[in-house]
């Protein structure tokens, strides 16, 4: 069997303040495997944001290793590290960070752009038509709603053909209406395009959804649930009486 996608091994971190230590994540073991769709979920305060940005390479562990594909990436510099994770994690936040100034499409195209000045204006175009944002592309963010900016900024982290895309809170500040719309289109981008996705939510509805749950608490693993994939294609499901299509979800009305 070839190696799991992420391998997180007895990780640990602790942070120091003011002369005392505050250990967050306490000896976490999980192997995350290609085109697998898992939950993180749990109390506030256990860690879970942590551990997603410890396996972004956002932060290094105080012990333990992570592993991609057998590599230790705790051991890369700096430099090397950011065009690791440039090119190989999307990171979709509670807050879509675009920036302000610039369009949907240019917003989208960002990660190319640091990437030694990669435009990528076709995929980003593509990107934005498979998100339901096709007439959008011209649009700031101030001009759009949030479920519109949050799908930008899926969009943003699917330019660089990641395997990986951790999603941290990514409905937690979207109405009930456009957070059903994003949340449908993590399972449909798994499902054309076998994207793997780490998503931490306390969305006990969205967590539901999900074929693995990853429970923790105070700093460790409490519990790790696989269940069949049952739901439904949604092509396969005639929208309710009044129901907006996806392209038309989350605008304001």
């Amino acid at each position: 069997m070839s190696d799991p996608l992420v391998t997180v091994e007895n990780v640990t971190k602790t942070f120091e303040h003011e002369g005392q230590s505050l250990e967050v994540l306490k000896g976490i073991d999980l192997e995350i495997r290609d085109g697998e769709m898992v939950t993180i979920v749990g109390p506030s305060g256990a860690g879970k944001s942590t551990l997603l940005h410890l396996i972004g390479t956002l932060d290094l562990p105080t012990h333990g290793t992570i592993r991609y594909q057998g590599t230790d990436v705790t051991l890369l510099g700096s430099s090397d590290l950011a065009e690791f994770r440039n090119r190989s994690i999307g990171f979709v936040f509670q807050f879509h960070h675009l920036l302000p100034e610039f369009t949907a499409l240019e917003n989208v195209m960002m990660p190319g752009l640091i990437q030694g000045g990669r435009r990528l204006d076709q995929r980003a175009r593509e990107l934005l038509d498979e998100v339901g944002l096709s007439h959008r592309l011209t649009h700031r963010p101030g001009e759009l709603s949030g479920g519109e900016q949050q799908r930008v900024a899926l969009a943003r982290a699917l330019l660089m053909k990641p395997k990986l895309v951790l999603a941290d809170e990514p409905t937690g500040n979207l109405d009930s209406q456009s957070s059903d719309a994003v949340q449908e289109l993590f399972f449909d981008l798994n499902r054309r395009h076998g994207t793997t996705f780490l998503i931490v939510t306390h969305s006990r509805d969205f967590a539901a959804m999900m074929p693995r749950q990853v429970a923790m608490k105070d700093g460790r693993i409490d519990s790790d649930e696989r269940r069949p994939q049952s739901r439904a294609n949604p092509a396969d499901q005639k929208p309710q009486d009044g129901a907006q299509p996806l392209e038309n979800q989350g605008k304001p009305t």
